[in-house]
């Protein structure tokens, strides 16, 4: 073999050692962190339907303030997709779904955000798969349709 072809199988046998890359962690999930939706309801009126919504559910909900409902369960494993954002699973970590109101006019602004919170405290927003958009996006629906509906019958 000539000096010309042993140089060339070196420099690709060293880019090909170059070029190889370590394994990386997996990538970190696109996607929505909240979701949005106007009800033609007052504010008050659309935090007693989510409160009664969520009681016929079994879940229990809190109001830190006058805008704000959350609504929290335990989670007892945490899959792939959220553990590439939040981290792996630990003991006590829940999800908190954090649904604000506001008064826009003479309707009510509705946004929910997903966090998951682990026991120590630690609180990291849920960036939301496309499944969980539409699912989401379907409930606040229903929630716009009750409240509608009832403020109607009023």
């Amino acid at each position: 073999m000539t000096r010309h072809g042993l140089l060339l199988i070196g420099a690709l046998a060293l880019g090909g050692c170059m070029t190889a890359s370590a394994p990386s962690a997996p990538p970190r999930p696109a996607g929505e962190t909240a979701l949005r939706v106007t009800v033609n309801a007052t504010p008050d009126y659309v935090r007693q339907v989510i409160l009664s919504r969520a009681a016929a559910r079994g879940t229990a909900g809190s109001s830190p303030n006058a805008r704000t409902i959350v609504l929290e369960r335990q989670m007892s494993d945490t899959t792939p997709a959220l553990q590439a954002v939040c981290g792996p699973h630990k003991p006590g970590r829940r999800v908190s779904v954090v649904i604000t109101t506001e008064r826009a006019g003479n309707r009510t602004a509705v946004t929910e955000r997903r966090f998951l919170i682990d026991g120590d405290g630690t609180r990291c927003a849920v960036v939301m798969t496309p499944e969980d958009v539409v699912a989401g996006n379907r409930a606040l629906a229903e929630l716009k349709a009750q409240a509608e509906s009832q403020m109607a019958g009023r």
